[in-house]
């Protein structure tokens, strides 16, 4: 079990969910839910080693079309500089801003059969894999850096922030999208009224999400690492619902996301029902 908590370092604790057998817990004292699985820093094994023989990559790929694509409109359009994706995955954000010839871009990525499939299949040769923080890009260098479901899955994200703060230019962004524990724990409970307790059902993927955050904790995370120009934002939603097609899910999924900016944008940003995308500004 986790001793102490990241946002407050604080160690009272209680169990909101249980996956797997491994705790979910929330601190008693800032109120942050992180898993009390012990996972390695640098855990590379995400991908796996057989990604080359996994179906419905492309269908991935085309999910994610309208939030990347909603991304250049606010961020890439008719700008020009130097962006860092981090946690790049396979590369698929990579080949999109590479589109713009006005944007020299980067990846970095720690699981090598990621990499492999990035260079291989989509042909990029601007990803490079280990850790970023081990890389040698000089300090105030990129205007943007984007971190697309990467945080939550280190177990000591300062150490990445940290870094990425001293790379950025004087007004650069960093760009994060994790989830919101606000709506993953309560759908958590609702999928298990539904589903039962079925061991093989994955609700809060304890075993490879070590943190949830809310706004509040992700805001008083980014603050100490320099960050303190903040701003939630909202991209359009990935079409797809836990990796299903199905179109009456994705036109829920669509309804909640509409219904949810607009509660977002009415309380004047207090209440977020949405997956939390901020701006972070050096």
């Amino acid at each position: 079990m986790a001793r102490t908590c990241l946002i407050c370092n604080n160690n009272r604790f209680k169990v909101v969910f249980n996956e797997f057998g491994i705790d979910i817990l929330r601190c008693k004292d800032c109120g942050h839910v992180f898993s009390s699985y012990v996972l390695d820093q640098n855990y590379d094994k995400y991908f796996g080693d057989d990604i080359f023989t996994t179906d419905d990559l492309e269908w991935w790929d085309i999910a994610h079309k309208d939030m990347y694509d909603s991304f250049c409109r606010k961020y890439i359009e008719n700008k020009s500089g130097r962006l860092l994706d981090v946690g790049c995955g396979l590369g698929f954000f990579v080949k999109r801003i590479s589109e713009y010839s006005s944007w020299d871009v980067y990846g970095y990525e720690i699981a090598e059969s990621a990499v492999d499939y990035a260079r291989d299949v989509l042909k990029l040769d601007n990803i490079f894999n280990g850790r970023v923080e081990e890389s040698d890009f000089p300090s105030n260098h990129f205007d943007i850096i984007t971190t697309w479901d990467v945080i939550e899955h280190l177990p000591q994200p300062d150490i990445m922030l940290s870094y990425l703060y001293g790379i950025l230019k004087p007004e650069g962004i960093l760009f994060l999208h994790t989830p919101n524990v606000v709506i993953q724990l309560l759908k958590a409970r609702l999928k298990r009224l539904i589903r039962g307790m079925r061991a093989e059902v994955h609700y809060l993927e304890p075993k490879d999400h070590m943190h949830i955050y809310s706004m509040k904790t992700l805001t008083r995370l980014l603050n100490r690492n320099g960050f303190n120009r903040l701003k939630f934002t909202h991209l359009d939603p990935i079409q797809s619902v836990s990796g299903s097609r199905k179109r009456q899910l994705v036109f829920a999924k669509n309804l909640w996301y509409g219904a949810s900016k607009t509660l977002f944008q009415l309380t004047f940003g207090r209440l977020n029902f949405n997956n939390l995308f901020i701006e972070a500004v050096k």
